[in-house]
């Protein structure tokens, strides 16, 4: 199968945050196989994305004075703000987005949240450095992550008094998916294989034998003196945790009301690879069912898809970590900060008449802002006059506008408008200047799917 422009399109919108329309006309007539495996090959080695650590951890604050506390909490804030910038910026510069999209489903899916910098950084590591390897070694990974493991209460979690909320969510909403062949025995018995599981205030995993309880337990089935790892070995063992993980692909990546085949395809594919987690999403973007008409165009882009795939899409950058922040919490998507253990909503849940006239105004606000730094020559009116609302006066941006004209210089508004809408009709009164061309496309409602 060779794909057309809107399934080149539809392939680098869902398997990362969309591209230039230079890489678009490039993978045109290209198979999906060879587009995927170029992605591959340009993601092999991601980028840094790290804050600095050498600092004092936060969680070694009991000696510290009061006013010490304070700053070192002020720090700790805004060196999380800090990577989650410095994270965006991976997404919209990368030679491949795949990775980072892939990590960005990961972070939804392992929902997590702390107020230690250093515990976050080594979740992220750990998001991205598996984030196209081995679901198996991922799910390990983030389970001994500091971060979880404080965020699920598994430190509370000893022989005398269990905590099941970290074995709660593991089976939950890591591995089995709600109501899935298991019960509370289930859970509770594999709270109890998880106790001892800790960290130390540098952000180390440990096992306090201590608190472990060494007694035999019961789980799905089986019967041993378990442990922690041995939960997490039952549980990849399970059929469930592969159609679970395929379900949750299929909706997100091709049509939120799922498709039982693909889903049946795609978890052989996980399973029978060891959790392979390439081999699983190659099932998913080679099938017919991922290109078919409804398919395309069709999913609302979430906000941080939204923010990163105008970026890679049209050479325009947001530069300041303020400006990153502020459009997050407009949108209600920050990074590192998950409504709840679930994660995200998805689809027409981020989109109400208050947000919606956010989402379509945001192009003009981008580029206005560009346009004023940049370009005071350019056609926008009352320029000196720009201000948004909320906690920030002005974004901070920057617009190559040369070398994106230069893309599109012998094509149409018409190419624009292709490129730009996954799902559009011939567009009307279209603005004869470039720059206005791409603000009137991109502030259409129709730039909101991908």
């Amino acid at each position: 199968m060779k794909l057309n422009q809107r399934e080149v399109q539809h392939l680098l919108l869902r398997a990362g945050f969309g591209d230039s329309y230079e890489v678009i006309k490039s993978y045109i007539n290209k198979s999906p196989d060879e587009i995927l495996e170029d992605q591959f090959k340009k993601g092999r080695k991601p980028g840094k994305v790290a804050i600095d650590t050498s600092y004092p951890n936060p969680g070694n604050m009991r000696e510290m004075s009061d006013q010490n506390k304070q700053m070192m909490r002020k720090q700790a804030r805004a060196d999380i703000r800090t990577l989650n910038t410095l994270w965006v910026k991976e997404m919209v510069n990368a030679p491949s987005s795949l990775n980072e999209k892939m990590a960005f489903f990961w972070h939804d899916h392992f929902a997590c949240k702390s107020q230690n910098p250093i515990f976050m950084q080594g979740y992220l590591d750990a998001i991205r450095k598996e984030a196209l390897g081995n679901f198996g070694d991922l799910l390990r990974a983030i389970s001994k992550s500091p971060a979880m493991l404080q965020y699920l209460n598994n430190q509370q979690n000893r022989k005398q008094a269990p905590n099941e909320n970290f074995a709660r969510e593991v089976m939950e909403l890591f591995t089995l998916g709600r109501d899935q062949n298991y019960n509370e025995k289930d859970i509770s018995e594999a709270a109890r294989a998880f106790t001892g599981w800790s960290f130390d205030s540098e952000g180390n995993f440990m096992e306090r034998s201590k608190w472990h309880d060494e007694g035999t337990k019961s789980i799905l089935g089986k019967i041993g003196n378990f442990k922690g790892d041995d939960v997490l070995d039952l549980l990849l063992k399970n059929m469930q945790t592969a159609r679970y993980i395929s379900q949750k692909w299929v909706a997100y990546f091709v049509n939120h009301e799922g498709n039982t085949e693909l889903e049946r395809k795609v978890a052989d594919a996980l399973y029978n690879s060891d959790y392979d987690i390439k081999t699983g999403l190659k099932v998913m973007f080679f099938s017919d069912e991922f290109y078919k008409h409804q398919n395309i165009g069709s999913r609302i882009k979430s906000p941080i898809e939204l923010i990163v795939s105008m970026q890679r899409q049209l050479q325009v950058s947001i530069e300041d970590e303020d400006s990153l922040i502020f459009l997050q919490r407009m949108m209600g998507q920050v990074l590192f900060d998950p409504p709840n253990v679930a994660g995200w909503p998805d689809g027409k849940d981020w989109v109400d008449s208050a947000s919606l006239m956010f989402r379509v105004n945001l192009p003009e606000l981008v580029f206005k802002a560009a346009v004023i730094q940049n370009q005071p020559e350019a056609s926008f009116d009352d320029n000196d006059q720009f201000k948004i609302r909320g906690r920030l006066s002005r974004l901070e941006t920057r617009l190559d506008l040369d070398t994106l004209k230069s893309s599109f210089e012998n094509d149409s508004a018409a190419a624009l408008e292709q490129f730009l809408l996954q799902d559009h009709t011939q567009g009307i009164n279209v603005p004869s200047e470039f720059l206005d061309q791409i603000v009137y496309f991109t502030s259409k409602p129709e730039y909101q799917l991908c």
